[in-house]
């Protein structure tokens, strides 16, 4: 199976500015890419997960940007352009510049991990005293 990127579904919302993120079941697994428009420093979606962390590990290539894995345990590696990567899970994400990439995921601990950014991000955006 193959797919053009333009038809992979989009899992963001058109408005969670600063980037998208696309992804598609392929198998066990999600096959999908990110674009970020610009510096971005993520960790407040993990909020409600065990740990504060990202129970998902990521395969992927680095197009273009940087990414700084940040390991639960207080470690952190830079993954830069035309570089192919395992972050393994128990991770937090900061993207350091405007970055692209392709990534593959277990599907059950993205779609985990989904849950969260949504529900975070919604709750980040929404305007002070929303829902009371």
């Amino acid at each position: 199976m193959h797919y053009k990127l333009e038809d992979i579904p989009r899992i963001t919302p058109e408005n969670s500015g600063g980037g998208c993120m696309r992804s598609i079941k392929a198998g066990d697994m999600e096959i999908g890419a990110t674009w970020t428009t610009g510096p971005a420093d993520y960790s407040y979606v993990y909020a409600g997960l065990p740990g504060g962390v990202c129970p998902c590990e990521h395969y992927g290539y680095v197009f273009s940007g940087r990414i700084r894995a940040r390991y639960q345990d207080g470690t952190e590696e830079i993954i830069g352009p035309g570089e192919v990567y395992w972050i393994p899970k128990n991770h937090v994400l900061i993207y350091e510049e405007a970055t692209h990439h392709l990534e593959i995921n277990p599907h059950k601990e993205l779609r985990q991990l989904m849950e969260a950014v949504l529900r975070n991000g919604a709750a980040r955006a929404a305007p002070e005293g929303a829902g009371e």
